[in-house]
């Protein structure tokens, strides 16, 4: 590989794609693929610090090396935050990747990507204009963070973000599905430009520990560009020099196959962890009942609320009802709200009298319990254990406070150690907190407080049980540290072609490195719908059955037939695999 001079700039080749530097102004790369122009992306981005904007001169093309088969660019540019800002660009025949480097003193506030801001709908917004912001040529682009809507194409006009929930949200009280993006939580930070048989993907990583941020977003193309963002919100400061995350970009055939390029650079680049161990138990494959739909069936007929529903003299009437059917449960999940408090993971006695005696007959028939969890849930906790907003509201616990770890490590290890719980099912990862200045809020700002929490289940739970279980909705490699099996999540009351969705759900999250995954089934739609994917389940990973009596959305019955044919697939998928 090797830079030819043309006019105004030079050129470069790579295996299936071609770059072009312009060097004006401000420079910028245009990027070819099989072709098509892609986009140009500017060689230089701002990194501004809390409360204040940074402002870009004097940009200069540094160095430009071949290193074997890897063309190193560099340009530096004078900064009105930081002592000195330099930008790496490193060329490859299968790719690019790109990071900047600040070196002063100050707290991170957005940190930009082939942007000096965020554009404005008609003006420069608070960037420099469109000579500054990317231009994206093709039409679609494709974000893994699934959602309620079942939406994973966009057009490139349209705003979005990956991993948790980000600083870019729908104005006002409007539901929009498309929107409802928290079932994989985080998600890849990734996104893939695509035209045709051709795909871009842009995705992001940096060292595990340094995650301190909420999600990777893109604002839309807008009349002066489009910009790329991660937000440290202040809690994260510059103390000499810094390095941004850094960016990959991919080239493919699909959005998938850049998908896959990512995962590997991640790997590569020691971005990502590694599962604890590559066995599985085969009872982490075997079919799954969690009650959740039976427990808001419960509650609309009765008035209540669902949570009350989450009682063991329910779940033992839902298990007897299975068995009456022939429907073969291996893992019983006993959903939201088997606790007394959310915060603290202690039994509610008076609706579970006796969850240790409930356990063992389980066992004695062959099942494994996990129990439903919120994430870092303040409620039950004392005060100081908890983080507040600045509006003063409790809005998470305190994930970094050890009384806080010893507190819930030693109720995970009561749980399992002498009640007799295989596992957890992980939920509510809705994010980390969108503003700064929070009082006590620190290093595990953003996706790093998420893993923390799942670390300290994950662990808690292996030690007290080598095989025990905790099912997440967290694919992004990151998280395979300390995630058994993934569940594929919720689906609308709208859903339709729901096989079809659950089939791009499990394929982002095997690309992303799972081999088990809980093929879920809440809020499933039609009984004709459900009864479609119900049976396609032992195809796509671990069946799970959600209700017994009606289907949530209508309240449907389910013939006998639909039953006794459901048993026979079940029971076929038993004796291929166990």
């Amino acid at each position: 590989m090797e830079w030819q001079a043309v006019s105004n700039g030079y050129a470069l080749r790579g295996a299936r794609y071609d770059v072009r530097l312009i060097l004006e102004k401000v420079p910028f790369f245009q990027f070819v693929l099989d072709g098509v122009s892609f986009g140009e992306l500017p060689a230089v981005s701002c990194f501004d610090q809390a409360g204040q904007k940074e402002k870009l001169s004097q940009i200069e093309l540094k160095q430009m090396d071949l290193h074997g088969d890897r063309l190193i660019v560099i340009f530096q540019a004078t900064s009105n935050l930081w002592q000195s800002h330099r930008f790496i660009w490193t060329f490859e025949k299968k790719g690019a990747e790109y990071s900047h480097i600040i070196r002063g003193n100050g707290a991170l506030g957005r940190c930009f990507f082939f942007s000096s801001g965020i554009p404005g709908e008609y003006d420069d917004g608070e960037s420099g204009g469109s000579e500054t912001n990317a231009r994206l040529n093709v039409e679609h682009y494709f974000n893994p963070a699934v959602n309620l809507g079942n939406v994973e194409e966009y057009t490139i006009s349209q705003f979005s973000r990956t991993g948790l929930s980000g600083e870019f949200q729908i104005p006002g009280n409007i539901f929009l599905p498309e929107r409802a993006c928290s079932l994989f939580a985080p998600s890849p930070l990734f996104f893939s430009f695509y035209e045709g048989g051709s795909a871009m993907g842009i995705g992001l990583g940096t060292e595990p520990g340094q995650y301190r941020f909420n999600a990777f977003e893109y604002s839309g193309a807008r009349k002066k560009g489009a910009s790329f963002h991660v937000q440290y919100f202040g809690y994260t400061e510059a103390e000499g020099e810094y390095t941004s995350p850094s960016i990959s970009i991919t080239f493919g055939s699909s959005p998938f196959d850049t998908l896959e390029k990512h995962v590997d650079w991640l790997d590569v680049r020691g971005y990502a962890t590694s599962f604890a161990s590559q066995e599985t138990p085969a009872w982490h494959r075997a079919p799954v009942f969690c009650g959740w739909a039976e427990q808001t069936v419960q509650s609309e007929r009765h008035g209540t609320a669902p949570g009350a529903e989450a009682t063991q003299a329910n779940y033992e009437a839902w298990i007897a009802e299975a068995e009456r059917r022939n429907i073969p449960i291996s893992t019983v999940v006993v959903d939201d709200k088997w606790q007394k408090w959310y915060g603290t993971f202690e039994v509610d006695t008076e609706k579970w009298p006796d969850m240790k005696g409930f356990i063992e007959r389980q066992h004695a028939a062959g099942r494994h319990v996990l129990l439903w969890t919120a994430s870092y849930h303040t409620e039950g906790l004392p005060e100081e254990w908890c983080i507040r907003n600045r509006a003063g509201k409790k809005v998470f616990a305190d994930v970094a406070n050890p009384a806080y770890e010893e507190l819930i490590r030693r109720q995970i290890s009561y749980l399992v150690s002498e009640i007799g719980v295989d596992g957890f099912k992980e939920d509510w990862i809705g994010g980390s907190g969108r503003e700064g200045d929070i009082p006590g809020y620190g290093k595990l700002h953003g996706i790093e407080m998420v893993r923390r929490f799942q670390f300290i289940l994950w662990d808690a739970a292996h030690q007290a049980k080598p095989d025990a279980m905790i099912e997440t909705q967290t694919p992004h490699p990151l998280f395979r540290e300390s995630s058994d099996a993934l569940r594929l999540n919720d689906l609308w009351f709208s859903s339709r072609h729901v096989c079809e969705t659950m089939q791009t759900r499990a394929r982002i999250a095997r690309i992303c490195g799972w081999k088990v995954m809980d093929c879920d089934n809440a809020s499933c739609t039609t009984a004709e719908e459900w009864f479609r994917y119900a049976q396609f389940q032992v195809r796509l990973g671990t069946p799970a059955l959600y209700f017994l009596n009606a289907t949530e959305s209508f309240q449907e019955q389910i013939p006998d037939a639909m039953w006794s044919y459901l048993a026979a697939i079940w029971n076929q998928y038993i004796r291929d695999n166990f």
